[in-house]
């Protein structure tokens, strides 16, 4: 008698990220006939602020709590969670996760399924023996995956990664929360100004230091508009300060962390990322499945997420004054917002639907294990 795939969700920490709250749309949404999850995380980072949500949704979790990845009780602990839960496939998210759950697969022979949430360059940011570590052990996976088609290629072309060992899965989003919202801003004080809104954590990759910049250019024109900065980490005092320095921390809004997304964005008229480096953004896609229109920056999978001038607009990187133009751009054409919003929500309902993306990653995890020596049948598994 066959049972399901026991897979391992493997993070670096449970934080409220793009990475980790992939995972917990995965987790949350598996057919229980074919995937059984467990979850572990590595670290505790912003107070693991998930790891309560897991619980809420019956999922196992285990926190290592390590503060090295290379700690050696770090790799004694997982191997035995790993053989008391008698996991059959790890899922690696992030490169602490990606480097620790490759060599304890490898050693135990239990296959493992990376995904790299980001572009080949921004792993390459990283401290150097960090990105060394990513890289060099992308040969102990038995298989990658991309969240887009051209983040695919990228990895081909410059880490010369095979063609077989790496397929695109895009993020998908549980949207149906945000489909219901009305396509325009509804149910708001007639006389608040238009609302700019950004979902991130408060760190180098989102460079919220140029939406601070774009938004003083922004209100200069329009003195109206309001931005909001959803989202916590460890640039926000220093982002706060900027903010006061540039004369708009009146109009600038740091919400912190929050989890009523889909309302907040029910306020917004547009949706910005002034990102310097992205894979496929699940704040933007949430975005879309609300109908909002969008100003991102043209990094790394999002031209395959928006085509400029129809979901919404796309911007250099590091550019606050092609920022500040988009933003005006839209707040002075409603019809034009309230155009790409709709294109924006078909788009994402066609492309980015969450039982896609779980369906592939099912079916990748049944496809590799029976490509595993010995692992499929070793647990009975399979059909």
């Amino acid at each position: 008698m066959s049972r399901p795939i026991r897979v391992l969700e493997l993070c670096s920490s449970l934080a409220a990220g793009g990475a980790e709250r992939l995972v917990y749309d995965l987790v949350r949404s598996f057919d229980p006939a074919r995937c059984e999850a467990r979850v572990c995380a590595l670290s505790v980072v912003q107070g693991n602020l998930l790891q309560s949500e897991f619980a809420q949704i019956g999922v196992p979790t285990y926190v290592l709590g390590a503060r090295k990845m290379y700690a050696p009780g770090l790799y004694r602990a997982l191997v035995r969670y790993i053989r008391a839960e008698r996991i059959d496939l790890i899922h690696t998210h992030l490169t602490s996760a990606d480097f620790v759950g490759r060599l304890v697969g490898r050693a135990m022979g239990v296959p493992v399924i990376s995904t790299m949430h980001n572009m080949p360059e921004d792993y390459e940011r990283q401290a150097v023996y960090r990105y060394w570590l990513e890289r060099s052990t992308c040969a102990l996976a038995a298989h990658l995956v991309a969240c887009s088609e051209s983040i695919r290629t990228m990895y081909v072309r410059r880490w010369r990664i095979a063609e077989g060992q790496i397929s695109t899965i895009k993020n998908g989003v549980t949207v149906d929360g945000f489909l219901d919202l009305d396509t325009g801003v509804t149910a708001r004080d007639i006389n608040a100004g238009p609302l700019i809104t950004t979902v991130g954590r408060l760190m180098e990759q989102k460079a919220h230091h140029v939406l601070l910049a774009a938004a003083r250019i922004v209100l200069n024109v329009r003195p109206d508009a309001r931005f909001l900065i959803v989202g916590s980490g460890p640039l926000e005092q220093q982002l706060k300060n900027q903010a006061r320095d540039l004369g708009v921390a009146g109009q600038v809004e740091f919400a912190g962390t929050r989890h009523d997304i889909a309302a907040i964005l029910g306020q917004s008229d547009i949706f910005t990322l002034s990102s310097a480096w992205e894979g496929l953004p699940i704040s933007a896609i949430e975005a879309m499945a609300a109908a909002r229109p969008v100003v991102l920056t043209n990094v790394g999978g999002v031209p395959d997420l928006v085509t400029s001038g129809v979901e919404g607009l796309l911007v250099p990187p590091g550019d606050p004054v092609a920022l500040a133009q988009a933003l005006l751009a839209l707040l002075s054409n409603p019809e034009a917002r309230r155009k790409m919003g709709q294109a924006a929500r078909v788009r994402v309902r066609r492309e980015c639907n969450m039982s896609t993306t779980v369906a592939q990653y099912e079916n990748l995890f049944a496809q590799v294990l029976a490509r595993s020596p010995g692992a499929q049948r070793a647990h009975g598994i399979g059909r």
